[in-house]
């Protein structure tokens, strides 16, 4: 059984009421005359004016995102005056509207109707509940919200206009033939629409794809003698274009150029109806007046979006719906769990759920994916002619994956040990860094730090460098509000006259006051701390300012990517009067944290520090990208924040005029250092780009921190044995398997580069998240095995590897060595 229940509403409206509702229910295909029960629903002005708060909330709301609508779309309300959305907000609003639905559908003049369907309905069968109502809000109510479907797990409502027609048959030539779906894919500025695509030439049909077509492209397509049965379109679209007489008209936007409406196509999507097609999608946004205008063609069915549609949504509902569809599920089911697992976005995307609706000719009986019977396909596919060679059987097909992914993996892992590779390792490690989402694992801002930055009008106020008499009456006032440490990222080797001996006071009567000195500056002694200090100063209020960069690894891109911890002073090949073991950033993170009761220990057997229970696990010879590194200072992997500047900061001026904010000193570290670019000489590259000297020392102090306090993670790589990095490689081989999997079982080249895609794409996600959670995972040698395994057998399959290694073989022939007699 198959019970068809179609609630005539009738004329009328909701501020005006529905005088006269007729519920015909049908139990069965066999049923030629429906059982009919009469009701009423009151007016209730309310309803309205809650589902217009609803969409000024939801266009608000998600203002941000990326909508399926054109770039200048009239949207036919005003959301500028709705400010301060919450989600919360948002989802009592919509609670709000369900209980006024419930309580407008459970009034006594509808109840006769609704226990009538409850006493004849059973609950665990499929039931398709189409409403007829001309009246456009009463379409765009989320009728799917009434309790009665609670009940009914298995129903899915529809909508429909109050006129229609017979739908024309299928011709009996299309029964035993592949359902074809013709897709179109519109203009598509600023939305990614290529998921769809590949959902839909995935799916078991055949699909002819149109790319942003012309009008006369479409309207050929559309009238294919061989007909169609879906028919598909992403892009952006609307209801509210304007035409050229100035009235609203429903519009498809196929390209640049053009944007259509259903009148300029009706006379082909009729020829398309008539021979067959049953299915429309609009995968775009604002698509039931798309709906209402080909619903006078009388087509069966169509699916469109009761609002403006993010990207994502739309990308999920078509996943949703053809994986339940095209394995069996009827349509109303299909699109009802495919709506249902909307409800999983509703944390990012609020109101998901509510989108999709579906537009239906009563007259139209069920729906399924129709499938090829398999004694059919199997002559089919041996009629075929053999474009290609086939693949061995399943035992050496295994043998040969296993043998060629070993051997690109073993290829791979040889490039990237020599280094070859590793240029473009840590340009991709630097997208992955800039591709997290800010507050994804942390806070943006971390509350103990403050940056005293010197802008160009500060060095225009007080010159450069500041004075020592301007920098102690800086360090006096911020001492005043108690911080905890205050860094100072200047070098004081020289006295900066007047006020040498005000400067040298304050390090005499603070001892959190840390200053730097540098090993890596040809002039060593202008680098050190102030000669002024005694041999305890020199040993406790110092840190080394230096930071490694990377362009012995990439030439000409020296990015700091590697957090300096310590550095043993003896392996230096000349004196220097910086003598510290400590860098700048540690020496500030560790009186920071003696504050809080974390006790630094001594370096572990492995030469590690241990903070607490946390161990900065210095980084291996083979780390990584890096193959080669000295192994002669104590570092680990900069785990850089999610922006690049991420601490409060004010400037020098407000710190030499006391004008800062006492909450942003007080039990904070404080660090002061030069951030005008036309200085220049502290900048140095990182992932985020350029950045001045004391924020990458302020991104190393907050990893730290963040480790020892947050249990933020710290950056790890794969296991390894000395300096074989066996995790890598298994890693690496689990791409390259995956690469030789998907040449074994998909056997389009479109599907195969299609699926290919999406494994990368896969990959890069995986890569990103577990980047996340503090894990560095080789991106580039895997996307190489993937590609490289799946290249190397497609190029066997297809017979093209056989004829370059017989070019090559024939190259390399040893001709005979003829040696003449004289």
């Amino acid at each position: 059984m198959n019970p068809l229940v179609v609630l005539n509403l009738g004329p009328g409206s909701c501020q005006k009421g529905l005088p006269t509702v007729r519920a015909q229910l049908w139990l069965d295909d066999t049923n030629t005359v429906p059982v009919q029960f009469v009701g009423s629903l009151p007016p209730d002005s309310e309803l309205p004016k809650l589902y217009r708060q609803w969409q000024e909330l939801y266009i608000a709301l998600h203002r941000s995102l990326v909508w399926r609508l054109p770039a200048k779309n009239p949207i036919e309300f005003d959301t500028e005056s709705v400010t301060n959305i919450s989600g919360a907000a948002f989802r009592n609003l919509g609670e709000q509207l369900q209980e006024h639905i419930n309580q407008w559908l459970n009034s006594s003049g509808f109840r006769n109707i609704d226990q009538q369907l409850r006493t004849k309905l059973n609950p665990k069968e499929s039931i398709r509940f189409i409403i007829e109502t001309e009246d456009p809000l009463l379409q765009k109510l989320p009728w799917h919200l009434w309790r009665f479907f609670d009940h009914y797990t298995k129903a899915e409502v529809a909508l429909s206009a109050q006129e229609y027609e017979q739908v024309p048959l299928v011709p009996n030539t299309r029964v035993n033939q592949q359902m074809r779906i013709l897709v179109v894919l519109g203009h598509s500025d600023g939305i990614n629409i290529q998921p769809d695509r590949i959902m839909l030439e995935d799916a078991d049909a055949e699909t002819v794809v149109l790319n942003q077509p012309r009008h006369a492209e479409l309207d050929r397509r559309l009238r294919d003698k061989a007909g169609w049965d879906i028919f598909f379109f992403a892009g952006h679209s609307t209801s509210h274009a304007l035409d050229e007489t100035g009235e609203s008209r429903e519009q498809l936007f196929l390209n640049s150029h053009e944007q259509l409406s259903i009148a300029q196509l009706k006379y082909a999507f009729q020829a398309a109806i008539d021979k067959g097609l049953k299915l429309a999608i609009f995968n775009s946004c604002d698509g039931l007046g798309l709906a209402r205008e080909l619903a006078d063609l009388n087509l069966p069915q169509l699916i469109a979006m009761r609002e403006p549609i993010i990207d994502q949504v739309a990308h999920a509902f078509l996943k949703h719906f053809l994986q339940a569809f095209s394995q069996g599920e009827a349509f109303y089911p299909a699109v009802r769990r495919a709506r249902e697992q909307l409800h999983g976005l509703e944390s990012d995307f609020p109101g998901a759920s509510w989108l999709p609706v579906i537009y239906q000719n009563p007259t139209e009986g069920l729906f399924r994916w129709r499938t090829i019977p398999k004694a059919l396909a199997a002559h089919k596919k041996t009629s075929r002619p053999q474009l290609e060679r086939p693949l061995p059987t399943t035992v050496n097909l295994r043998s040969l994956i296993l043998s060629t992914s070993i051997a690109v993996v073993l290829l791979i892992t040889g490039i990237r040990t020599l280094g070859l590779i590793q240029p473009i390792e840590l340009s991709a490690y630097d997208h992955l860094i800039r591709s997290r989402r800010p507050e994804w694992d942390q806070p943006m801002i971390d509350q103990r730090l403050l940056v005293v930055e010197i802008t160009e009008e500060d060095i225009d106020q007080y010159g450069y460098p500041v004075s020592d008499e301007t920098l102690a009456t800086a360090l006096d006032n911020l001492q005043q509000h108690q911080p905890t440490t205050v860094g100072i990222d200047l070098h004081r080797y020289q006295p900066n006259i007047p006020g040498r001996e005000e400067l040298l006071t304050q390090f005499d009567t603070f001892e959190n006051l840390i200053t730097v000195c540098s090993f890596g500056w040809g002039d060593r002694q202008i680098m050190g701390h102030p000669p002024e200090f005694s041999s305890e100063q020199a040993r406790n209020q110092v840190g080394f300012s230096d930071l490694e960069t990377d362009g012995r690894f990439q030439y000409g891109i020296p990015v700091v990517r590697r957090h300096l911890l310590s550095y043993d002073t003896n392996l230096e090949r000349a004196s220097s009067d910086c003598q510290t073991p400590y860098s700048f950033s540690l020496n500030l993170a560790l009186r920071f944290l003696l504050t809080q009761g974390v006790e630094p220990l001594e370096p572990n057997q492995n030469s590690n520090w241990q903070l607490g229970s946390v161990v900065l696990k210095r980084l291996a010879d083979q780390t990584g990208s890096y193959q080669k590194l000295d192994g002669q200072s104590s570092q680990i992997l900069l785990n850089y924040r999610f922006q690049p500047k991420p601490a409060h900061r004010v400037s020098f001026a407000e710190a030499v005029k006391d004008q800062i904010d006492d909450e942003l000193i007080r039990n904070r570290i404080v660090l002061i250092g030069v951030t005008d670019k036309q200085i220049g000489q502290d900048y140095r590259k990182t992932p985020y780009g350029e950045l001045p000297g004391v924020w990458i020392h302020a991104h190393g102090v907050s990893q730290v921190l963040g480790a020892v306090m947050d249990n933020r993670a710290l950056l790890w790589v794969l296991p390894q044995w000395s300096w074989i990095q066996w995790g890598d490689i298994l890693w690496i081989w689990a791409w390259a398997v995956t690469g030789g999997l998907l040449v074994w079982r998909v056997r389009s080249t479109l599907l195969l580069v299609g699926a290919s895609l999406a494994a990368s794409l896969f990959l890069h996600q995986i890569c990103l998240f577990i980047l996340v959670q503090g894990g560095w995972l080789p991106f580039i040698p895997a996307l190489l095995a993937l590609v490289g395994t799946a290249g190397v057998l497609f190029a066997r399959r297809h017979g093209y590897l056989q004829m370059m290694m017989d070019r090559l073989f024939k190259r390399l022939t040893w001709k005979p060595l003829v040696i003449k007699r004289k």
